[in-house]
């Protein structure tokens, strides 16, 4: 992460620098900012820590009309306001400013490059059109390329056909996206009146794109509950199931703390035969069952879903956070573990993010 804020700390300082001195124009850069915050807002999720923006519509319209070190600013703004909004920790809010000023930044120098060299043309207009599609292909190639490291280290993907086969889909659907913005943009640029048709084609594109990636997600669950029951018969050691159970989960999941928890109902207590939080498997510990959500949970013999645990707990009525770990979740899954029909445990996913 240290390497990826060294890079993108020098598009930033340009950008700084670039409506200070003229090179661009505030009105420009505050729309393009705004667009790019609300574009972002609802987001195509491609898997459990990766996400695909519209937003880039808004970041290729910046290539076109901003220096290199406004557009990357511009990214960088936009993706930190996105990430505070939903109110991501600030580790992932540091990871994924860094790498979309990266990415950004490099594509606009490309643009600027091809439109430098290609001065001396009477007609400038397949120069823009040849800059921009060099530019996509940066853009989408950093953009997917720093994806692929980040899931890399989480340990989330292996260099497996299957693994390969989805990065080529989302490549694919992020290329062509971007290219049909720019084809877009370039058109709009001759003629500003086919904004007209231009807005309907890029939303009902983008729904199209995010509909074929939740039927590819809900095929990735149905997948991961396949695993799940292979890991629950694979060993007699519980430790490994659960730990085996956790990988599958995580797969599927937006995954900041787990945690697998048996009742003895006649001591009143839970116990966590398995945890997980922060990157760090825990020693298994005891707590009283008594006010807890997987007691309650045990207790009802149902799943509880909180979306946002600060509003949902008061709405539901049930009781302030009373957590094992450090993280505070904005949002977590609890579901009863059944033996014969009767509940005995229960088992936990939780995540920093709310709706994770």
């Amino acid at each position: 992460m240290l390497v990826s804020v060294a890079l993108a700390v020098p598009f930033l300082v340009m950008g700084a620098l670039d409506v200070p001195r003229g090179r661009a124009r505030p009105d420009v850069f505050v729309a393009l900012l705004a667009l790019a915050f609300f574009l972002s807002l609802r987001p195509i999720r491609v898997q459990a820590n990766t996400e695909l923006s519209p937003s880039d519509v808004a970041v290729l319209t910046g290539i076109v009309l901003l220096p290199p070190g406004s557009v990357a600013l511009l990214a960088a703004g936009g993706r930190l306001l996105t990430d505070l909004f939903t109110r991501k920790r600030p580790v992932q809010v540091i990871r994924n400013t860094s790498a979309v000023t990266i990415a950004t930044g490099s594509a606009a120098l490309v643009y600027r490059l091809v439109i430098v060299m290609t001065a001396d043309f009477a007609d400038p207009a397949p120069a823009t059109i040849v800059a921009g599609v060099l530019a996509v292909l940066v853009l989408v190639g950093l953009d997917i390329g720093q994806i692929v490291l980040l899931q890399r280290a989480l340990g989330n993907i292996t260099f497996d056909r299957a693994s390969l086969q989805q990065v080529g889909r989302t490549m694919r659907a992020q290329l062509l996206w971007s290219l049909a913005a720019v084809i877009t943009l370039q058109v709009i640029l001759i003629e500003p009146w086919f904004l007209v048709p231009a807005i309907p084609l890029m939303v009902m594109g983008y729904l199209d794109i995010r509909a074929r990636f939740a039927a590819e997600r809900r095929a990735r669950l149905l997948a991961a509950l396949v695993e799940v029951g292979h890991a629950v018969g694979m060993s007699l050691d519980p430790s490994t199931v659960f730990r085996e159970v956790f990988a599958q989960v995580r797969k599927a999941l937006d995954v900041d703390a787990f945690y697998v928890a048996i009742a003895d109902r006649e001591r009143g207590i839970l116990s966590f035969r398995y945890l997980y939080e922060n990157d760090t498997e825990m020693e298994p510990t005891e707590r009283p069952i008594e006010g807890t959500l997987a007691g309650i949970c045990i207790e009802r013999d149902r799943a509880i879903l909180l979306r946002d645990t600060d509003k949902d707990r008061k709405r539901l009525g049930l009781p302030e956070r009373s957590g094992w770990g450090t993280l505070v979740e904005r949002s977590l899954m609890v579901a009863p573990l059944r033996l014969r029909g009767h509940a005995i445990g229960a088992i936990s996913v939780q995540s920093a993010r709310p709706a994770a």
